[in-house]
């Protein structure tokens, strides 16, 4: 089989599992919590006696000679982006029978991207952690959801992992009005407080970690063995037997994730954790929930 046909297979995979998951009880939950943008400048009218006057256009008035305030329409329509890390880690599998992180991220993507189109939303991807980013403008329809499942999928392999900053930047660059940003990836990049304080105060940003279960913790009694580490080739031996070195792995991996998780708390962000031996869709059918009683206070 060539790659073009491995390709195409696993879209078509992932498209009929993400249909499947994309349930009307999930595209409700969807609905009720992503809202529009709020109100939208609609036309001029002339002022009648109850009227706002705050929303008195006093430059219209000056020209016309007469009151007029301005109206405005409830804008329903949300835009979601959905910035998904392609770097060469997230192509890291623990074995044959789990998905690798990034074919779980792909799948997750489209789930939310059916969601989005289901409700007549606007859905847009960013790649990163490849050369160059790949950035596909938010478009409604299901042809999108498809583009967006084969454009992960077949995404370069990716290079080691890009600073948070320049995600950051490129989606306030890319992205003009205010927009649900999913950022799907391991995390394993230093965080940046003010890089991601900036994206969140412009933008909604919701952090879905993606992890391996063998990534938690290493394996016992399994000897020595080889590993190579993904995003720069170099390759060690490691003896898994020893206590001291899976206590300081650990110990690593816990510093490091306990950094993101202070800065999410501090910036007052809600971030989920997935593994891919687990069943994401609990995780963002609570993440709904939660939003949903949020809008309903």
């Amino acid at each position: 089989m060539d790659k073009t046909q491995e390709i195409m297979q696993k879209v078509r995979r992932i498209e009929l599992q993400a249909r499947k998951l994309t349930t009307a009880t999930l595209s409700g939950q969807y609905r009720a919590s992503f809202r529009g943008q709020g109100l939208e400048f609609d036309d001029f009218r002339e002022y009648q006696p109850g009227d706002d006057p705050r929303f008195i256009d006093w430059k219209v008035t000056a020209r016309t000679g007469a009151p007029y305030v301005r109206r405005f329409h409830e804008e329903r329509e949300q835009v979601l982006l959905l910035a998904v890390d392609v770097s060469a880690s997230m192509r890291y599998a623990s074995s044959a029978t789990t998905n690798s992180k990034l074919e779980y991220a792909a799948l997750i993507a489209a789930v939310l991207a059916y969601s989005a189109a289901r409700n007549g939303d606007n859905v847009g991807l960013l790649l990163y952690g490849c050369h160059p980013h790949f950035y596909l403008p938010p478009a409604k329809g299901m042809k999108q959801c498809l583009r967006i499942i084969r454009e992960i999928i077949s995404a370069e392999h990716g290079e080691e992992d890009v600073s948070i900053e320049e995600v950051a930047a490129e989606i306030l660059r890319t992205q003009r009005k205010r927009t649900m940003c999913f950022l799907i990836s391991d995390l394993l990049a230093p965080p940046d407080k003010q890089a991601i304080g900036k994206l969140n105060y412009k933008h909604e940003l919701i952090p879905l970690r993606i992890t391996d279960p063998m990534e938690t913790a290493l394996p016992e009694n399994v000897g020595t063995v080889c590993l190579q580490d993904p995003e720069s080739g170099q390759a060690f031996h490691v003896n898994m037997n020893s206590t001291a070195v899976r206590k300081a792995y650990h110990k690593a991996m816990k510093a490091h994730r306990s950094e993101w998780d202070t800065l999410f708390a501090q910036l007052g962000i809600t971030m989920k954790d997935l593994q891919t031996n687990t069943d994401f869709i609990p995780a963002l059918r609570a993440l709904f929930t939660q939003r949903s009683s949020h809008f309903a206070r």
